[in-house]
Parts: C-alpha cells; structure tokens; sequence
C-alpha cells in the first residue's frame, strides 16, 4: 500500500463518507464476519440455465461462509447460455458463461464455455440428431458448473479475509490503536471488491492519527503552561476528525487559563 500524503487525506476526507457506506455493511452488530450472501440466477430463464443454476446452487451450498439467497444478496451469480444451431450446416453450438458480479455491478469473476457439436448424417429438411443437440448442451452446463467453482471459492475467501480484516481494524480504530489499524487494512489487496473502501479507511485512519498525535501533544504543553502552543497544535485538528469538537473545547479551556494572552 503506497503512503498518502496527509495534506491531501485532509482535503479528501470530507468525502469519504459515500465511499465507506459498502464497508459499514460489512460490520455487524457482533464482531464476527457475516457470510456471504450470494443469488444465483438464469440471465433468460431458459431451462438448460437452470440446470446450471442448480448444479452451482449445489456446490455452494457446501461451502462455508456462503447463503445461497435472492434477498439482499451481496454478489450475483448470472449464467447464460447462448444457443446457435444451424439445420443446414448441421452445426451445433453452445456458449455458456457465469459472471459473479456485486450488486453495483464490480465483476468479481467471469468463465466461458463453449461446446461445438456436428451433425455429419443430416438429411435436407431433417431435424438435427437430437442426441448431439442434448449432448451438447450437457457438455456446456457441466463445463460451466465445474469451471465456476474454482474463481468463485477464491473470491469468497478473498471477500470473507476482507471482512475478518476491516472489523479487526474497525476494533482497532474504536480504541485509538490506528497504526495496528492501518497495518491490517494494508493487507488487503486489488482483488477485493473493497479495495476503493479500505483505501478510504486507511486514509481516514491516517489523519485521525495525526489528530490523536496532535491532541496528545498539545495537552502535554498545556500541563507545563505553554498554552499558547498548545492552542497552535489544537487549531491542526482536521475540521472533519472526530477530535474536532474536543480541539475547540480545549482551545477556549486554554485562553481562559492563559487569562486571554494566550491565542
């Protein structure tokens, strides 16, 4: 993770808080990562999407961390089947894909199938041999279903290490450890579809720090009397850290001990 710039983590942070929303769902009541919710779908309703449909619906449902669900799902899974046969050349074709996407739309996986059938014996006017026709679209819902599985195992390992960590540093953030905050954040990598969020955690994380360090050094001089530092260090305090309002507080505290010399 590349270091921000604290000048320019001021500015931004006023806008942070758009960016954060996916993030905060990902923090529950409790301290434990939430599962993923996921909806598999047919992108037309056909019948051989559905035989896709069920047999991924299947192996999910003995994964961990994993709610096969259409309500509040966190990812879609989207399979489509394209059919393309030809009477007069007698070819038979299937393309098959599953694309995993978030529900603003972030791909999070995609694979694609293909099944060619040829039907050598066809007679002018003649149905194609039924038998290839089924084949084919067998071969394509298997290669489907057995292709998905792999990237869609890693991405929810990757999105379930993503929650683990962001609650972890939330954790730590709530008890003004945000160095062990920061660190952990780092951790997480592009493949999330978080990534953006945690980005903004890090940098909010980052001027909250500085406003702590701030804070913390201004009462020191406050204690030995040098009020009027103590104020200049407090005036740093970014308008939008939580530590804001404290800031103000101890600049009026400060001016009335000094008896108003200090400013």
């Amino acid at each position: 993770m590349p270091k921000i710039r604290l000048a320019s983590v001021s500015v931004c942070l006023a806008t942070l808080s758009a960016v954060l929303v996916s993030v905060a769902a990902l923090l529950p009541a409790l301290g434990n990562a939430p599962p993923v919710r996921i909806a598999v779908v047919p992108a037309g309703g056909s019948g051989i999407e559905q035989e896709a449909v069920d047999r991924i619906s299947t192996g999910l449902q003995d994964l961990q961390n994993v709610v096969i669900s259409t309500v509040n799902p966190d990812w879609y899974v989207v399979c489509n089947i394209q059919e393309n046969t030809n009477q007069m050349s007698g070819a038979i074709r299937y393309n098959g894909t599953v694309t995993v996407k978030t529900t603003d739309g972030q791909v999070v996986s995609s694979i694609a199938v293909q099944k060619y059938n040829q039907d050598f014996s066809l007679q002018p006017g003649a149905p194609l041999n039924k038998k290839l026709v089924d084949n084919a679209a067998r071969d394509v819902i298997g290669g489907m279903s057995e292709r998905a599985m792999g990237p869609l195992q890693q991405a929810i390992q990757t999105e379930m290490d993503t929650r683990e960590k962001v609650i972890g540093a939330s954790e730590d953030a709530d008890k003004d450890n945000y160095g062990e905050a920061i660190s952990l954040l780092a951790q997480i990598t592009p493949d999330s579809t978080h990534f953006k969020q945690v980005h903004g955690m890090i940098m909010q994380f980052q001027v909250e720090k500085h406003c702590l360090e701030l804070c913390n050094s201004a009462q020191g001089k406050a204690k030995k009397g040098a009020y009027g530092e103590a104020i200049g260090l407090m005036r740093q305090v970014d308008k939008h850290s939580k530590r804001y309002k404290f800031a103000q507080n101890k600049i009026a505290a400060y001016r009335a001990a000094s008896g108003g010399r200090a400013h």
